[in-house]
């Protein structure tokens, strides 16, 4: 991944694959790949609010890189609103917006942490509720969902 957009692009792809999952039964995958399609678009936010293109290339050497990508290598969704410079935005969005609020509650518990993770791929199979898995997507897919806000703001 070289630069921001190509960063959004396997972003929306991501999601795309996670329609196509649902669609067929497979939603234990699904999940994992909505919720990785937050991820990546916080990435690619994170890259363009740096303005460094090749953050997560590890050929990239310039001085003082490794130390940024090792603080946001993380998977949480959470801290990665934080490094993108969202988080408060993201607070105030999802009270004004239905589509944002019913998103939060898929991806964090009450506690604010997120329940989506990199360890989802690890979950037992049929760990993920038909209904929920749908409307997640439904959610993310929607023109005002959490990836085309992300990539407004």
């Amino acid at each position: 991944m070289k630069n921001p957009q190509q960063i959004r692009i396997l972003a929306n792809e991501r999601l795309s694959e996670a329609k196509i999952l649902c669609e067929n039964g497979k939603y234990d995958g699904a999940f994992y790949l909505a919720g990785y399609s937050n991820e990546l678009m916080l990435k690619a936010k994170i890259c363009g609010q740096l303005d460094v293109d090749d953050l997560f290339d590890e050929a990239c050497k310039m001085p003082g890189i490794g130390e940024v990508r090792k603080a946001i290598k993380t998977h949480d969704i959470s801290v990665l609103l934080i490094f993108s410079g969202l988080r408060k935005k993201f607070e105030i969005a999802k009270s004004e917006s239905w589509v944002l609020a019913q998103t939060n509650i898929r991806l964090f518990n009450t506690a604010g942490h997120c329940v989506w993770s990199e360890q989802s791929r690890y979950q037992s199979v049929g760990s993920q509720h038909v209904g929920n898995v749908q409307e997640l997507i439904e959610l993310l897919t929607h023109e005002e969902g959490l990836l085309q806000w992300i990539d407004k703001n």
